[in-house]
């Protein structure tokens, strides 16, 4: 059976986040050279209704039911969720079915489309993406569809949370030698005045990503560019779940979901499958030893992450 949904897994931004997927894997309008994903396979701009709703709901219901906790249902995933163009639909009814908040993540690509607008107006909580301040920084970064252009991008973006009643929390995704010093902060904070916020995250890439020469940004240097963009800014800290939950949960099947999505430490796991570390590493060892998964080295951290995951 194909999986939709996984997790609860450790959202640095979100808490314990119950992921749900809307498009394929790696469908997206962008080519992002930090994706922990890797590279895009389809690049596209067509809205569809890639996976059905009906499908989604019978496998979010199902995670509900066996009483999963979850502080947001993260609609995100494997690609950018707006292309599904029954994500209004989706959202409405798990709305419906639980008061679990949901979340959406968005690269902020189709924003221009007042359809796409309209349709998540009842998120309870939008996080989109601003990882470049011109066309030039745009390319390079986010590499997108090419009939999306930095500034139709930015405006579709201003004129939603212009409209959006709910909360906005931006994400400034920044990377070494590419769009991190403090004249890249100033230019952003340009944009990110129309935009208006709630707040403001600064993120880098401490995953492997796309493209080895998307680097991480020094935690001083990250430091300096928040300080530049005022109070509402926050550098984003790695997630801490103190509490564990034991929960019923076939532990290989959902570990092997869970890294399918994204490369994971040993702690992410941990908390992610509310399951312990040391029944963790008895799972991973015998991946490893059959060449399931590969371990990635990320500076100082080591990440688990399926083998043909490229």
């Amino acid at each position: 059976m194909e999986h939709f949904v996984y997790g609860p897994v450790p959202s640095r931004r979100l808490g314990r986040s119950l992921g749900v997927d809307l498009v394929p894997y790696k469908v997206c309008s962008y080519d992002c050279i930090y994706c922990q994903l890797g590279r895009t396979k389809e690049k596209t701009i067509e809205r569809k209704p890639y996976i059905t709703v009906a499908r989604i709901l019978e496998q979010v219901y199902k995670k509900l039911k066996e009483g999963i906790r979850a502080d947001y249902i993260t609609v995100a995933g494997s690609g950018e969720p707006t292309l599904n163009s029954e994500i209004g639909s989706l959202i409405r009814n798990i709305k419906n079915y639980t008061d679990i908040p949901v979340a959406l993540l968005t690269n902020s690509s189709l924003l221009y489309d007042s359809r796409v607008r309209e349709s998540i107006m009842e998120a309870d909580v939008v996080l989109p993406s601003l990882d470049a301040h011109d066309q030039e920084g745009f390319e390079t970064i986010n590499r997108p569809y090419p009939e999306i252009n930095f500034k139709t991008m930015v405006q579709g973006l201003i004129t939603f949370c212009n409209e959006y009643p709910g909360e906005i929390w931006l994400e400034v995704f920044i990377l070494d030698g590419i769009n991190s010093t403090e004249t890249d902060a100033m230019q952003f904070k340009h944009w990110i005045e129309r935009v208006n916020p709630q707040k403001i995250h600064i993120n880098t890439a401490v995953r492997p990503a796309a493209e080895a020469y998307a680097r991480q940004v020094s935690p001083e240097k990250m430091a300096r560019f928040c300080k530049v963009l005022g109070e509402k800014a926050e550098v984003i800290t790695p997630y801490k779940d103190l509490e564990k939950h034991k929960t019923s949960v076939d532990v290989e099947e959902n570990l092997l979901n869970l890294l399918a999505r994204r490369p994971c430490t040993l702690d992410d796991i941990s908390s992610g499958l509310g399951v312990h570390k040391n029944e963790i590493l008895k799972y991973i060892e015998p991946l490893i030893e059959s060449h399931t998964i590969d371990i990635v080295k990320k500076g100082s951290a080591v990440y688990y992450q399926p083998k043909n995951l490229q």
